[in-house]
């Protein structure tokens, strides 16, 4: 089984601006980031390091309808 893991702000960011973020990709098969996260990275500065990932590409950007109650 595939690991799928979902990204927040904070982990990308921190680990971003450390040079790690291949921490999350090394351990995980796929790493989704919620259209909500990519909004909070990308409001940032242009030279914020997990902005500039995103502008790139990094990570699967993800836009769900809804979230399930027992999620939440």
């Amino acid at each position: 089984m595939a690991e799928i893991w979902v990204a927040n702000a904070s982990p990308v960011i921190i680990l971003a601006k450390a040079g790690c973020l291949e921490l999350l990709t090394g351990l995980a098969e796929k790493v989704l980031v919620p259209g909500t996260v990519v909004s909070e990275i990308m409001s940032g500065p242009r030279t914020d390091p997990a902005r500039q990932v995103l502008e790139r590409g990094w990570g699967e950007r993800v836009y769900p309808k809804s979230i399930p109650d027992r999620l939440l």
